[in-house]
């Protein structure tokens, strides 16, 4: 299941996914909320939060993702994943090819940097890369 977060940053998005998510709930939660942003010209500034509680991920949802990723390639600017999974590092190297803009992966306690990372502008988004949050790639 995914769930759209309400304490983000301004311009940006955030989620959570717990239990299973497939191609559904991308489909009814996330992808009504990037075409909107799409539609009024803003880039998309995205996170997610992967708690312990997920259990499974479906092929299905990622092909969904990536498909809407392929079909907007210059509305992604930044994706910030923050889990504790041990999966999730070599997962970011593969998906950081496959998908446009800068991915980063936060540990769960960096919660708050992820959300500053993702809303910060660029030169902002270098210092705090530098400042310990673990790249995608």
């Amino acid at each position: 299941m995914l769930r759209r977060m309400h304490d983000m940053p301004p311009g940006t998005l955030g989620f959570t996914a717990g239990g299973e998510v497939d191609d559904d709930d991308f489909d009814e939660v996330v992808a009504p909320v990037l075409r909107r942003e799409v539609a009024e010209g803003r880039k998309i500034r995205l996170l997610y939060v992967l708690g312990p509680e997920v259990r499974e991920h479906e092929g299905d949802a990622t092909g969904a993702e990536l498909g809407f990723a392929a079909r907007h390639p210059t509305a992604w600017e930044r994706v910030a994943v923050v889990s504790d999974e041990e999966w999730l590092r070599p997962a970011m190297r593969v998906l950081s090819v496959l998908l446009p803009g800068r991915m980063r992966a936060f540990p769960v306690r960096e919660l708050d940097r992820a959300k500053a990372w993702v809303a910060a502008d660029e030169e902002t988004a270098g210092e705090q890369a530098t400042a310990g949050a673990a790249p995608a790639g």
